[in-house]
């Protein structure tokens, strides 16, 4: 979850809708388009123009052309297994993940025991090794900036989990730390900040470092457990409160030097939600608030300036309310911050009851698959 580099290319072809499902209709007459990794820009006949803002990467240049971001795993000629097509260099050897940033450094998951791992099962952006330690499998999910990889039970085990670490290097040293990284939590921790997934026992993220200390465009979760780590590499947003105590939110900052001065028609946020405590339907809210960046925490987060929509759509529990884009009114938060000439916005999302466990939920971050995006109008 963080800013990535936006290169600016025009080219003629079809809207973005065609690379990236559930964004502006494909099927309405355009002009030439503009677009970067992070944003795409379509003239409509009718004279007005559809932006749609992304929170990390969509799309990367190669050569000429732009490709969309694909972090399906396959093997390869080589026999490793890599994302399809990834910001950045993504491996899965034997012995584990190993990242390696465009903008230099590298992190590696340390072995987690004596020989290679089994071969991995692969679905989608998940790379499954079966029994990595007896009673335990591995889990590494690719991410826009690196990887995610947990330890969950499978079977009975017949001794401890091992707790996953990272070996990082920054750009030209050794030993030194890389982006963002989640610490290597065992269960005890992985309970106490809210991290727990499904099985997991032990869980440790590893990033792109992020530049800047407010950028754009950036995401992020800060939670009351969770003091030291810089979670804007996960690919988890968190709000609400998982247990009536703990309290998560999560902050979107958007680029908005493309719409910034211009009428806007409409705004409309999209999320995917991946996961929460039921299906009934529970409240959350976007406010807008001050810039954040990698060093925010929950403890240092600014103050919320005020709310500018609510939305009670539920997604993520079972066949009822399955995982989903849920998507909310913004065009008048998007409108004043236009009229500022502001260069970039950030909205904050929030359970509307933080006290309640069905508020809990999980989206879908810049890092994940399915990356929140802004759609505006501009008239």
């Amino acid at each position: 979850m963080k800013t990535h580099a936006a290169r600016t290319a025009i080219i003629l072809g079809a809207a973005l809708a065609l690379a990236v499902p559930g964004t502006a209709a494909a099927d309405e007459p355009v002009t030439p388009d503009t677009r970067t990794e992070t944003s795409t820009s379509v003239a409509r006949v009718d004279g007005s123009r559809a932006v749609t803002l992304f929170a990390g990467p969509v799309q990367l240049r190669r050569g000429a052309e732009w490709v969309p971001v694909d972090l399906t795993l396959g093997s390869g000629p080589d026999g490793l297994v890599r994302p399809a097509a990834a910001p950045h260099d993504l491996v899965l050897t034997p012995t584990g993940p190993v990242v390696r940033w465009a903008g230099g450094g590298s992190a590696a998951l340390a072995p987690i025991g004596p020989g290679p791992l089994p071969p991995p099962a692969l679905a989608g952006h998940r790379a499954t090794y079966p029994q990595a330690a007896p009673g335990y499998d591995l889990v590494v999910e690719a991410t826009r900036a690196g990887f995610a990889a947990s330890i969950r039970r499978a079977g009975t085990p017949t001794g401890p989990a091992p707790v996953l670490a990272l070996t990082t290097t920054a750009a030209g040293t050794e030993g030194a730390a890389g982006g963002p990284v989640t610490e290597g939590l065992g269960a005890e921790g992985l309970a106490a900040e809210g991290l727990a997934t499904e099985s997991a026992v032990s869980r440790v993220v590893a990033a792109a470092p992020v530049s800047g200390a407010t950028p754009a465009p950036f995401d992020t979760t800060v939670q009351s457990t969770i003091l030291r780590s810089d979670a804007s590499g996960d690919p988890d947003l968190r709000l609400g409160s998982y247990d009536g105590v703990a309290v998560a939110r999560s902050f979107l900052t958007w680029d908005l030097t493309g719409v910034t001065g211009r009428p806007v028609g409409s705004a409309t946020l999209r999320v995917h939600q991946d996961w929460s405590s039921s299906c009934a339907p529970a409240a959350w809210e976007v406010w807008s608030a001050p810039a954040v960046g990698p060093a925010t925490r929950f403890a240092t987060q600014p103050a919320a300036d005020r709310m500018w929509a609510t939305s009670t759509e539920t997604r993520g529990n079972a066949a009822a309310c399955a995982p989903g884009w849920v998507q909310v009114d913004v065009t008048e938060l998007v409108r004043a911050w236009t009229a500022a000439g502001v260069p970039s916005g950030t909205m904050m999302l929030r359970a509307a009851d933080e006290t309640s466990p069905l508020g809990w939920k999980r989206l879908g971050s810049a890092e994940s698959p399915n990356v929140p995006n802004l759609e505006i109008t501009l008239g």
